[in-house]
């Protein structure tokens, strides 16, 4: 998914090309330029193994500006505030009142702690990371 956006005024972007120089382009004023924000996303400039589900990469230090589920700027989300509270808020309520398990079936019996790791880990690329079927069970505390 890209965001589309139109240059306030106009500016130049520079960026690194395949033979590992720089290459401004200018941008006119008005022009309409397309983030492409998976590209940015799954970028390896930005992200260690940007394919591998680790959510410890946003523990210490990253590119906030290499992740933009929300959008940037003056036209971001109005509602990421209430979300990032909100998420928290209902994750919070979950965790403490449920004891939350991978559905044990019968056609992964055997599979060892690896490969239900690699098997519930495993995601889709969309906009944000989109995480396959995964059936919980949700055991009152």
């Amino acid at each position: 998914m890209n965001i589309p956006k139109v240059s306030a005024q106009d500016t130049t972007l520079t960026v690194n090309n395949v033979a590992g120089g720089k290459t401004t382009f200018p941008v006119p004023s008005g022009m309409g330029i397309d983030i492409n924000v998976p590209g940015l996303h799954y970028n390896p400039r930005y992200w260690k193994e940007p394919h591998k589900f680790m959510p410890e990469r946003f523990l210490g230090d990253w590119p906030k500006d290499a992740f933009i589920p929300f959008s940037q700027g003056a036209r971001a989300c109005l509602g990421r505030r209430f979300f990032e509270t909100e998420g928290i808020a209902i994750m919070t309520m979950l965790v403490s009142r449920y004891k939350i398990e991978v559905k044990e079936e019968p056609e992964f019996a055997g599979e060892t702690f690896e490969e239900r790791y690699a098997r519930i880990t495993t995601f889709d690329q969309g906009l944000t990371t989109i995480p396959v079927r995964v059936p919980l069970v949700f055991k009152r505390r």
